[in-house]
C-alpha cells in the first residue's frame, strides 16, 4: 500500500474523493493509501473463498463481500478486506457493509504485518465483527481470531490451523470451510 498524500483525511472527505477514483483506497489514521494487486495464489484463495461463502450463506440472512466493499471500522478506518460476511440489511447502493460479521483476510509478505497488527486493532474495535481470520498463501496455515466472551478479538481467542485437512469453523455462524478447497491447485498436499 502506497500513501496518497501527506494529509490528514476526515471521513467524509475521504468518501467524497475515493468515489471519484478508479481504484480502491483505504482510510488509516486519516491517512489514504493505494490499494495494490496480489499474486495469482493470492487471487485464487480469495477467490475460492468467496466461492465457498457464497454457497455456504445462500438463501440465508447474511451475504458474503469482497474485495470491493469496505468495512468501516469503529476506530475511524475504512478497510477493504479481501473477503467479508455482512448480516445487516441489504442496501445495495451502500459503499460499506452494513453489519460485518467475520472479515478475512489473505496475507501476503507485503501486508501481513498491517493484517496482523494494525487491521487486527481496527477488527478487535468494531464489535459487530465476530471472527477475522488469516489466510497463508505460501502454506497452508490459518488463524482465526473469535471474539471472547470478554469482548475482545485477540490472541486468547484465537486458534491456529496448520494441517491441510482442517477446516475454518466459525460456530457462531454455522460455517465450516475445508482448508483444502481454498488451497486446491497450489501444491499442498494431503500427507499419508
Amino acid at each position: 500500500m502506497a500513501k496518497v498524500q501527506p494529509k490528514h483525511w476526515a471521513w467524509d472527505e475521504y468518501l467524497a474523493w475515493e468515489s471519484q477514483q478508479p481504484a480502491r483506497y483505504e482510510l488509516v489514521d486519516g491517512d489514504v493509501y493505494a490499494m495494490g494487486g496480489g499474486s495469482v495464489a493470492h487471487d485464487l484463495i480469495a477467490n475460492r473463498l468467496r466461492a465457498e461463502l457464497a454457497q455456504r450463506l445462500r438463501d440465508g440472512p447474511c451475504r458474503p463481500h469482497g474485495p470491493d466493499v469496505k468495512v468501516a471500522t469503529a476506530t475511524g478506518n475504512a478497510r477493504y478486506p479481501d473477503a467479508l460476511i455482512d448480516c445487516g440489511h441489504l442496501v445495495p447502493d451502500a459503499l460499506c457493509a452494513q453489519h460485518p460479521v467475520a472479515v478475512f483476510e489473505v496475507l501476503s509478505k507485503s501486508t501481513a504485518w498491517v493484517d496482523q497488527s494494525l487491521k487486527l486493532r481496527d477488527y478487535d474495535a468494531t464489535t459487530t465483527i465476530q471472527y477475522y481470520v488469516l489466510i497463508a498463501q505460501d502454506e497452508p496455515r490459518v488463524v482465526v481470531y473469535a471474539r471472547s466472551d470478554d469482548g475482545r478479538i485477540d490472541l486468547r481467542g484465537a486458534a491456529l490451523l496448520t494441517h491441510i485437512e482442517r477446516s475454518i469453523d466459525l460456530p457462531a455462524l454455522n460455517l465450516s470451510i475445508p482448508l483444502a478447497t481454498l488451497y486446491d491447485g497450489l501444491g499442498f498436499v494431503t500427507e499419508p
